[in-house]
């Protein structure tokens, strides 16, 4: 195959939630500039003049306001995407929420939960029924799971604590892994993206702090922080033909961040 053919995503219908925003709009955007029908989820951002400019590339494309911590939310969610498109061929679970800085010590059990559940739990939530689907349909198809470098590395970002956001993208890398044993003899491959610290809306928090930015930029070995547009490429690999032999991974995209 033609190695440009391999990136080829024309016919396939993927589905990203927290697409509205960040890092999801860009993968939304890469995939139907690779051939992609695109269906968005999001909560807090209207994602239907994203999807009009999906639409106007010649894709297929709508958004939908879903809880994505709410599993009773998803499995309909799940099943009117089928029926509306089709199929659902690849899944990029993005929705998750940012670090807002809080100590072990001080942090209580509802904003526990919160990062757990706002992070960790809705990739599950969204995959089961993807991965059923995806069982059933005998084609198989592909997950991108959004972690973080925080899976490997706790931040130097204090008094901006940082330790529940890390723990659950550690879990999300870990459930990657999980998912990819779990579900390969189905023809499913899983696989992550840890990117470093990549400004959008949600590290608006950190953006705050020119100290804590500071010191976030001198560990960065390529001397800068990432674009939003710098993880399409990624998005577009592991989700197409050209990643067919991956599956389990943790594509970190950092600047070179975790060597130091």
């Amino acid at each position: 195959m033609h190695v440009t053919k391999m990136f080829d995503l024309s016919g396939k219908v993927a589905l990203v939630t927290g697409g509205a925003r960040g890092l999801g709009k860009q993968a939304c955007l890469a995939l139907a500039e690779a051939g992609a029908d695109v269906v968005i989820c999001g909560l807090h951002t209207d994602g239907s003049s994203l999807a009009a400019e999906i639409e106007a590339m010649g894709r297929r494309a709508y958004f939908e306001k879903v809880d994505v911590t709410k599993s009773a939310e998803i499995d309909p969610f799940i099943a009117s995407v089928v029926e509306r498109m089709g199929k659902i061929d690849i899944l990029v679970n993005n929705a998750g929420i940012g670090t807002r800085g809080q100590s072990l010590e001080t942090i209580s059990d509802d904003e526990w939960h919160e990062f757990i559940d706002g992070i960790l739990s809705t990739q599950f939530y969204v995959a089961r029924p993807v991965a059923k689907h995806m069982i059933a349909s005998g084609q198989g198809g592909v997950m991108v799971n959004m972690a973080s470098i925080n899976a490997y590395i706790i931040s130097n970002i204090a008094p901006r604590y940082n330790v529940p956001y890390c723990v659950a993208k550690a879990g999300v890398a870990h459930l990657t892994h999980g998912m990819a044993t779990n579900w390969a003899k189905y023809h499913i491959r899983v696989n992550g993206i840890a990117p470093g610290f990549i400004p959008t809306e949600m590290g608006s928090t950190l953006m705050k702090y020119p100290d804590i930015m500071a010191r976030m930029l001198a560990g960065q070995p390529i001397g800068r922080f990432g674009n939003p547009e710098e993880i399409k490429g990624v998005v577009v690999f592991l989700a197409s033909e050209a990643s067919s032999y991956m599956t389990g991974s943790i594509v970190v995209v950092d600047g070179g961040a975790t060597l130091w």
